[in-house]
């Protein structure tokens, strides 16, 4: 009755691991709402801010290979990247600031390297979840596999014993 225990204690730590490592993966995801858009002298996108849900400001500076992912008011989606479309890229994020639409912005050091409306944001997150939870129907399914078969091993065994003991009663009679 050990075994099952301790193959259950080493899957539950595998998927706490995998949770774990989903999370790290997630730590340079940001939502919110943008505060503040900055401008070049030529009307071009140069950096954002964005305040979350516990009212940290995160400032974010943009490259020409920042990919954006914005939909207007109609829910008409558009898709760029900074080097193709920069003043676009402004008028897009001075939008979302207008209608304040929660964004999600992936970055790292202050550099913001893909901009979403925060719905498509979210997906990234909740893959490691999900493989989670599918991790832990498998272990479950697995440890119930094995739990079942030692319990059809100790009903034939019962068995087998069961019919010695009858034998030994018709022949003694």
């Amino acid at each position: 009755m050990k075994r099952p225990i301790i193959i259950f204690g080493l899957v539950a730590t595998l998927v706490a691991t995998s949770v774990v490592t989903a999370a790290a993966h997630a730590e340079d995801l940001f939502t919110g709402v943008v505060t503040g858009v900055e401008q070049n002298d030529a009307g071009e996108l140069a950096s954002f801010s964005i305040v979350d849900n516990e009212g940290e400001v995160h400032e974010f500076e943009v490259s020409g290979d920042t990919e954006y992912g914005l939909e207007n008011q109609a829910g008409d989606r558009w898709v760029a990247r900074q080097k193709d479309e920069p003043v676009a890229a402004a008028e897009r994020i001075r939008d979302q600031q207008r209608r304040f639409v929660p964004i999600t912005v992936h970055g790292e050091d202050r550099l913001a390297s893909s901009v979403v409306v925060s719905e498509s944001g979210r997906l990234e997150t909740n893959l490691g979840f999900l493989f989670a939870i599918y991790m832990v129907t498998w272990a479950a399914f697995f440890a119930y596999i094995f739990v079942m078969s030692g319990r059809q091993r100790d009903l034939n065994r019962q068995i087998e014993q069961l019919k010695e003991l009858a034998e030994r009663r018709t022949g003694d009679s």
